[in-house]
């Protein structure tokens, strides 16, 4: 399949002499039409950067912004807006017009697009309806709650006729019930519109429920890319162990036997440790975990006690290490 959008050795730097700040570094990846694509990493990452460098809004330093296979980089100003117009951005400040009504505010873009003004308006009462808010065309955005906001900034992203959504940080300002309706509504775009949706985040909750593929940033580079479920069941890279699984401090009692039980994928519906104590009639305390949910699959690890006899020790050991997709050591 050709990429809607390939980044090739992508660099941005800001400043100059020593106070030269490398963003980004070597970037290169590819994103299919009609998926969901995340890119996620910590603070600092470039994360930000990235996205603004594929639609230009920052210029990178160096490298090729491909999209349908033409480079964006070297387009002149016309065309390179004509192109922009594919490419719609949502942002976590919702960035809309105070002084216009949520009608108004999504019929901006086409506005500027030339559409008359009636066409323009019965196309935004149809996104209003996309998005959920068909009474809300006159109410103005100081009147919205955030989540409200973000829906009418994803109907004025949709009234160009996209190709491609931009999410940058999208959800990070809302509150995760908010947020969850936000995410299915913007799969629901993507599955009813084919529009290939790129994910801006620092939350793996957010990559967990809705992106096909992420790619993870550390220190202005790629650190690894991969499918959702192979990058939370076996990460590569160092930053991506850290996203997925930070290592859990071992209990100051360092006298309590324990084993550190790792899920890589079996059914999270599975109830590993309840079975653990009826089939070999033992009782464990769950010390510590940092467990998540990825399409009906547990992945993360779990610290639980142990008892003192070593036969005991081994006869658990075993028993977990028989689920498929776990795998449990002493510690």
């Amino acid at each position: 399949m050709e990429p809607i959008i390939e980044i090739k050795s992508l660099s941005k730097t800001f400043g100059e002499g020593q106070n030269q700040v490398e963003a980004l570094r070597d970037v290169s990846l590819g994103i299919n039409p009609g998926e969901i694509f995340g890119i996620i990493g910590l603070s600092g990452a470039g994360k930000s950067t990235l996205v603004r460098c594929i639609n230009l809004l920052e210029k990178p330093t160096q490298g090729a912004v491909l999209f349908h296979g033409r480079d964006l980089m070297g387009l002149k100003e016309k065309h390179l807006r004509l192109e922009r117009r594919k490419i719609s951005m949502i942002f976590q400040s919702f960035n809309l017009l105070e002084q216009r009504n949520c009608l108004d505010n999504i019929c901006f873009p086409m506005e500027l697009a030339g559409i008359p003004r009636k066409q323009a308006r019965e196309k935004a009462m149809e996104l209003l309806h996309t998005v959920g808010l068909p009474d809300k065309a006159k109410a103005y955005p100081v009147q919205l709650s955030g989540g409200q906001k973000q829906r009418i900034a994803i109907a004025r992203a949709l009234a160009s006729d996209p190709e491609v959504l931009l999410c940058d940080e999208a959800t990070s300002a809302l509150d995760p019930k908010t947020t969850d309706s936000i995410l299915k509504l913007l799969k629901t775009i993507n599955r009813e519109r084919g529009i290939t949706i790129i994910i801006i985040t620092h939350q793996m909750s957010v990559i967990e429920q809705i992106c096909n593929r992420v790619a993870i940033l550390d220190a202005g580079a790629v650190a690894e890319i991969g499918a959702v479920e192979d990058v939370f069941r076996n990460p590569q890279s160092r930053a991506g162990r850290r996203l997925v699984s930070p290592a859990m401090p071992l209990p100051v009692d360092e006298s309590i036997p324990m084993a550190r039980i790792a899920f890589n994928g079996n059914a999270s519906s599975d109830p590993i440790i309840a079975s653990l104590t009826l089939d070999l009639g033992v009782k464990v305390s769950i010390m510590g975990a940092d467990t998540r949910n990825v399409d009906g699959k547990a992945f993360g690890t779990m610290l639980i006690s142990l008892p003192e006899a070593e036969e005991k020790k081994t006869e658990i050991l075993r028993y977990l290490n028989a689920f498929d997709g776990v795998t449990a050591e002493e510690v």
